[in-house]
C-alpha cells in the first residue's frame, strides 16, 4: 500500500504531498489540472521511462518519494536480501531524483539502485493501468504474457524452464548451421587456420618474453652509458683514481679524526658509529658497483638477434593479439577450429546430437508449459465473462484460441515441425463477442474503446488477486464508458478496494462518488507561474466537485442535490 508521496519540482507541480489511505483512492480535476503529471511521477518509482525535460523550469533536479507498507510476499524480503536492503515495520522508502542536467538517482530504503532493479521493487509494490494500456490487449505477446501472469508461479516456473531451455537449442542451432560450411568454404578456412596457427608455432612464442626481450635490448643498447656510469662512480666511491681520495678514503681519515676527539667528548661517539656504518654501506655498493661494471655486455651481434625476435612478436602482435598471452590464447583457438575442420564429418555427428537433445529437451518443456497455459486460459476465459458481467456486459462472450505455425526448420514436435520462441510454441488470441448471436472475433477488431477499458479492468482485477500486490492504479479506465456501464465500474472498483488499495484518476461522477478518500487536483497562477496543487475533499467539498463533473461548472441546487444523493447511494452499496 502506498501510504505517502511527496513529488517535488516535476512539470507543473513545485510540491504537493499526500497521505494515501487504504480503500478507494479518487483524483480529480479539469482538464489540464496535472492529473496525468501525478501519475507520471508514481510511474518514475516503478522505475519508467524519465526524461530531464520533466524537470520543473529553473529547478535543478525534481524529487519523487513514496511510502510503501512493506509487502508481506516472500519474494520480495528476498530481492531486498539479494541488493543488501534493510526492510523494518516503518515502510519501504522508494526515492528518484532528476537533475536538469540529465543525472538519475534512485533509492529504496536510502539505498541506492539502479533503474532496473527499481522495476523489480515496483512488481511488488504497485501496478499501473495507464489510459492507453488497454491497446497492449490486442498485442499477442501482452496476451499470452496476461495469461502466464494469471496461472502463478507454477505456470510461470515453466515458462522459466521453456527459456533456458530455448537458449540451450538456440546456441546448438547455431553451431551446427555454422558448421556446415560449403566444401570449398571449410577448405580455404582450413588453410587460413594452418597458415596461421604454423606462423604462431615457428615462432614458439612464450609467456611475457616481449617484456623481458625490451628490458634486455634496452641493457645492450646502452650498454656504454651503463659501464661508463658504473665505473665512474666506482671511482669516486672506491679506488679515487683522478682525485686527491675517494669517499672511502674520505670516511676513514673522519673516523681517525672523530676517533680521536671522542675522546674529550663523549657526546661525539653517535655521530661516529653513523660514519662507521655509512663506510660500510659505501663499501659495499662500491663492490656492487664494481661487479656491476665487469658485466656490463657489449654483443652488437646479441642486439641484432634480439631485434630480429623482437620483431618477429611484433608482427605476431599486430595480427593475432596485442601481448604474447593473447597471441598464445588465439593459438589454442585455432588449435580447436584446426580440430573442428578436420574432423568435420564427426564434429557433425556431435552437434547434430547435441541439438537433438536440446530440442527434446525445448519440445517436452514447450509440450508442458502449452498444456498448463491452456487449462489456466480456460479458467481465465470464464473469469473474465464473470467480472465482465458484473460490469454490465453480461452476454459478452469471452475465449482465448491457441494455434501453433508450422516451420521448415522448426522445433520437432511429434510429426510437425513448429516455429517456437522463448516463450514457447503456443501463438494465442484474445476472442470476444459482445453481443448474444454474433461469432467470436478477435478483440482487437470488434471491441469499442468502453468494452476494451472494461475488459482491462476485468483482467487487472483477475492478475492483481493472483499477484497480490497491495496498491493498483487505473488513469481513466472508464474512458468511453457512462450511464448504468459507469455504475457498474465505479461498483467495481469499490468492491476491489475492499481487498487492497485502489488510486483511480477519473472524469465520471459515479465513480468519484464510490471514493473512501477524494482528492481534487487545480491548476493555478501565481506570481506569474503555473502550480499544481493537491488536496483531499471534506464531504462539503465532495458535493461540489461532483456538482461539477455532473454538469460543468455552474452549479444549481438540482446539480448540488443530486450529487448528494449519488453519494448517499455509494455510501450504501459500500456498506
Amino acid at each position: 500500500m502506498l501510504m505517502e508521496l511527496t513529488v517535488r519540482n516535476f512539470a507543473l507541480i513545485e510540491e504537493v504531498h499526500l497521505s494515501l489511505e487504504p480503500g478507494l483512492n479518487i483524483l480529480t480535476g479539469e482538464t489540464g489540472a496535472g492529473k496525468s503529471i501525478l501519475l507520471d511521477a508514481m510511474s518514475l518509482i516503478l522505475g519508467g521511462r524519465a526524461s530531464s525535460d520533466t524537470v520543473r523550469q529553473g529547478a535543478a533536479k525534481a524529487t519523487i518519494e513514496a511510502l510503501f507498507a512493506v509487502p508481506v510476499s516472500n519474494e520480495f524480503r528476498e530481492l531486498c536480501e539479494e541488493y543488501g536492503i534493510d526492510l523494518d515495520d516503518e515502510g519501504v522508502l522508494v526515492s528518484r531524483e532528476l537533475s536538469a542536467a540529465g543525472k538519475n538517482v534512485c533509492r529504496v530504503n536510502g539505498r541506492m539502485v539502479t533503474v532496473q532493479m527499481l522495476r523489480r521493487f515496483g512488481q511488488y509494490l504497485m501496478s499501473m493501468h495507464g489510459q492507453h494500456e488497454h491497446q497492449t490487449l490486442t498485442d499477442p505477446r501482452e496476451q499470452i504474457a496476461l495469461i502466464d501472469a494469471f496461472g502463478g508461479e507454477d505456470l510461470l516456473a515453466l515458462r522459466a524452464a521453456v527459456e533456458a531451455s530455448f537458449r540451450d537449442f538456440r546456441v546448438a542451432r547455431q553451431k551446427i548451421r555454422e558448421a556446415r560450411l560449403g566444401e570449398q568454404e571449410r577448405i580455404q578456412r582450413l588453410d587460413i587456420v594452418r597458415f596461421q596457427l604454423q606462423e604462431i608455432q615457428e615462432a614458439n612464442p612464450r609467456p611475457g618474453e616481449d617484456v623481458e626481450l625490451e628490458e634486455e635490448r634496452k641493457r645492450l643498447a646502452h650498454a656504454e652509458k651503463l659501464f661508463a656510469a658504473a665505473n665512474a662512480s666506482y671511482d669516486r666511491l672506491y679506488s679515487g683514481e683522478g682525485r686527491n681520495s675517494s669517499a672511502l678514503d674520505q670516511l676513514n681519515q673522519t673516523i681517525v679524526d672523530l676517533d680521536g676527539a671522542v675522546r674529550y667528548d663523549e657526546s661525539l661517539a653517535p655521530t661516529l658509529e653513523l660514519i662507521k656504518t655509512a663506510l660500510l654501506h659505501v663499501e659495499e655498493a662500491a663492490h656492487s658497483l664494481r661487479d656491476y661494471r665487469n658485466e656490463v655486455e657489449f654483443n652488437p651481434n646479441k642486439l641484432s638477434q634480439l631485434d630480429d625476435r623482437l620483431n618477429v612478436l611484433r608482427r605476431l602482435r599486430k595480427k593475432y593479439g596485442d601481448t604474447v598471452e593473447e597471441i598464445l590464447v588465439y593459438r589454442d583457438k585455432l588449435l580447436r577450429d584446426l580440430e573442428a575442420l578436420e574432423n568435420h564429418e564427426e564434429n557433425l555427428e556431435r552437434l547434430s546430437l547435441e541439438l537433438e537433445r536440446a530440442g527434446k529437451g525445448l519440445a517436452k518443456n514447450a509440450v508442458a508449459l502449452s498444456k498448463a497455459r491452456r487449462a489456466a486460459s480456460e479458467r481465465l476465459a470464464k473469469a473474465v465473462m464473470k467480472e465482465l458481467g458484473e460490469l454490465m456486459m453480461p452476454n459478452t462472450q469471452f475465449a482465448i484460441s491457441f494455434t501453433q505455425i508450422q516451420e521448415e526448420d522448426g522445433l520437432p514436435i511429434g510429426e510437425r515441425r513448429v516455429h517456437v520462441t522463448e516463450a514457447g510454441i503456443d501463438r494465442v488470441e484474445f476472442l470476444f463477442s459482445p453481443n448474444v448471436g454474433e461469432s467470436l472475433r478477435p478483440l482487437a477488431k470488434i471491441a469499442s474503446g468502453g468494452e476494451l477499458s472494461r475488459t482491462m479492468l476485468a483482467l487487472k482485477t483477475l492478475l492483481a488477486d493472483a499477484d497480490d500486490v497491495g496498491t493498483l492504479i487505473f488513469d481513466e479506465v472508464d474512458t468511453g464508458i457512462s450511464g448504468r456501464a459507469a455504475q457498474a465500474v465505479a461498483e467495481k472498483l469499490a468492491v476491489v478496494s475492499q481487498s487492497r488499495q485502489v488510486i483511480c484518476v477519473t472524469h465520471l461522477a459515479q465513480v468519484s462518488a464510490m471514493a473512501d478518500t477524494h482528492y481534487l487536483i487545480e491548476k493555478s497562477m501565481e506570481d506569474g507561474r503555473t502550480r499544481t496543487a493537491v488536496y483531499a475533499l471534506d464531504d462539503d467539498l465532495r458535493v461540489q466537485e461532483l456538482a461539477r463533473m455532473i454538469s460543468g461548472l455552474e452549479l444549481t441546487e438540482t446539480t448540488l442535490r443530486h450529487a448528494s444523493e449519488m453519494l448517499e447511494r455509494a455510501r450504501k452499496f459500500k456498506s
